[in-house]
């Protein structure tokens, strides 16, 4: 199970690293003016912002972002603070059980906690990853796959991969 997630997203981050090694011509430092190729704030060694849309609409901490640690573990349940994201039910026959989510390579999946506004057939949820002790300070990745979870060699109906920095 966890290779299905992982996958889709170590691929994106594999192309990213492989395409920056090479024998060619040292390329010029880079500087901290926003290039047509880059998204303006995004330092370059975060990779592409995710697409959001679909069933995953927003994420925390944001792609290429700088968090404090106290922001990724949750004091009292239900508060939303971790690695978090805002999702949509619409067009899954169930809900979150369609969601699965890996924290720096690990699936946090069974450790997720849903925040939804009625228990009656919710149409929105936050999930949310809180960490007892929250993250290290450091760069992390999350990814989410939202999959069929009677199938799991099914393809993925969307998977939305990101990176961001945790300060003490």
């Amino acid at each position: 199970m966890k290779f299905a997630l992982l996958f889709p997203a170590s691929i994106g981050l594999a192309a990213m690293f492989f395409a920056g090694c090479g024998d060619g011509p040292a390329e010029p430092a880079a500087s901290s003016t926003p290039t047509a190729e880059g998204t303006p704030g995004i330092p370059d060694d975060f990779g592409p912002a995710p697409l959001l849309g679909g069933n995953v609409t927003a994420i925390f901490p944001e792609h290429g972002k700088s968090v404090p640690a106290a922001l990724t573990k949750s004091l009292i349940d239900g508060d939303g603070k971790g690695v978090c994201a805002k999702v949509t039910f619409e067009g899954l026959p169930q809900y979150a059980q369609w969601f699965r989510m890996a924290v720096d390579g690990i699936e946090v999946t069974e450790e997720l906690l849903w925040i939804v506004p009625t228990r009656e057939a919710p149409t929105t949820g936050t999930m949310c990853y809180t960490p007892k002790e929250g993250l290290e300070p450091g760069k992390h990745t999350a990814a989410i796959a939202v999959q069929d979870p009677n199938n799991a060699l099914a393809d993925s109906k969307q998977v939305v991969g990101w990176a961001f920095e945790v300060t003490p």
